[in-house]
């Protein structure tokens, strides 16, 4: 039986070469990831904390940085095999290095912005990052090889967060260091993925993308109606979860009274361990299903995170809440980084990719807001209540997508 179990956590892998080439520089590039999202985890609470941001502030911090996703197309509309690494040599000078600014000034508007930035940076990156997963790895491995690496990632995260925690319990105006630390791992992380091999891929399908950058995203989700319904029920998702996530900061602040110390486990700690446990169960269960399962799981596990914060009292329930969210975004993760690559022919991925990164940006416009106007006319129990039921509301349907995919023998 533990040796079954320890089979579908850490299975055997059987790569062929550039798959080997690519895992080796795959887990290179999570060490330096880790180090970078383990600081930059801090952010929102940093705002809140350190910087005495208002609560619209910080609710237009999470915005733009999430809304910056919509720009991914613009990118896709360039991108092909040919020049995907030219893309991620400029991201990577542009994008987390502009992160050493924040050692110049400290103020809470210039970090909301330098922030939304690396953001913008991070989605006109994500689809060559997504063409080197879809050409170099095999569908059958492609799951457990990018859930593995995730796995080293978000352990460097954790070590990271709590070390970024400890620095700032000492002295708090030490935040400046802890972004910079942040853009340099980030770059090299940049660097790194430039570094995999490469292979012949077919070239990309000649549309009209080129004078119209978004020509694809609405060809694309008009004509692939199995795509378009799964990016609708991952909308939904999308909206529930960016109406807490921007209440978290204020709620363990203002409500909960959280130091330096309980903050970095909240936001830092706690899920990035809990995502280890479970990242290689979704990434077997993508590979022997598909990623509609992935999505309902994840979904539901997810909408107990802010269920329990709407009653929580403590930040013990906070703690305990977390480990549902890391539950949930271990699943979130494998869909949201390879569910495009489900329903994408070869020759369109980075369109599909850039469909489902632009909508991130487009849900972002809205979503915090509403639940910082729920959060301020009824109250943190309303906002993060109503979260929680859409969240589930959401894996009910993609229940019902995966049975119309199995009805109609589609490949989702």
């Amino acid at each position: 039986m533990i040796r079954r179990l320890l089979c579908i956590w850490w299975p055997r892998l059987d790569l062929n070469d550039i798959e080997s080439r690519t895992f080796r520089r795959h887990l290179i590039a999570a060490l330096s990831e880790g180090v970078y999202f383990g600081c930059m985890s801090m952010a929102g609470f940093v705002l809140k904390k350190a910087l005495s941001a208002s609560d619209f502030q910080i609710t237009l911090f999470f915005a733009l940085q999430m809304s910056m996703f919509m720009f991914s197309s613009l990118g896709a509309s360039f991108l092909t095999h040919k020049n995907h690494r030219t893309f991620i040599l400029v991201a990577a000078f542009v994008g987390p290095l502009s992160l050493l600014s924040v050692l110049l000034c400290q103020k809470p508007y210039f970090l909301i912005v330098i922030i939304a930035w690396v953001h913008l940076v991070v989605a006109i990156y994500l689809p060559a990052q997504n063409m080197i997963f879809r050409t170099n790895y095999r569908k059958q491995s492609r799951g457990v090889c990018f859930a593995r690496a995730r796995m080293v990632a978000l352990a460097l995260s954790s070590v990271a967060a709590w070390a970024a925690g400890m620095i700032l319990d000492w002295r708090s105006s030490a935040f400046p260091l802890i972004f910079g630390a942040a853009g340099l791992f980030g770059f090299l992380a940049y660097m790194t993925y430039r570094s995999m091999p490469e292979i012949e891929t077919p070239a990309p399908t000649i549309t009209n993308q080129r004078s119209f950058p978004y020509a694809d995203f609405f060809s694309i989700l008009s004509s692939d109606r199995f795509f378009r319904r799964y990016e609708t029920y991952f909308f939904f998702y999308g909206v529930a979860f960016m109406m807490a996530f921007p209440m978290v900061p204020i709620f363990v602040n203002d409500s909960l009274h959280a130091d330096w110390k309980q903050a970095a486990q909240v936001f830092g700690v706690i899920h990035p361990l809990v995502m280890i446990i479970f990242l290689p169960v979704f990434g077997r269960l993508l590979d022997r299903t598909s990623v509609v399962p992935v999505a309902s799981v994840a979904f539901f596990s997810l909408g107990l995170w802010p269920l329990i914060l709407a009653f929580t009292s403590s930040m013990k329930l906070v703690y305990l809440a977390y480990v549902f969210f890391g539950l949930g975004m271990a699943g979130v993760d494998v869909a949201w980084m390879l569910g495009a690559n489900t329903f994408a022919p070869h020759d369109r991925i980075q369109s599909y990719m850039a469909i489902h990164v632009t909508l991130v940006g487009l849900r972002a416009l809205l979503a915090p807001f509403l639940g910082l106007l729920v959060k301020q006319n009824f109250g943190f129990r309303a906002a993060f209540g109503l979260s929680g039921l859409l969240l589930i509301g959401a894996s009910l349907l993609m229940v019902h997508l995966g049975r119309q995919c199995s009805r109609e023998n589609a490949a989702c």
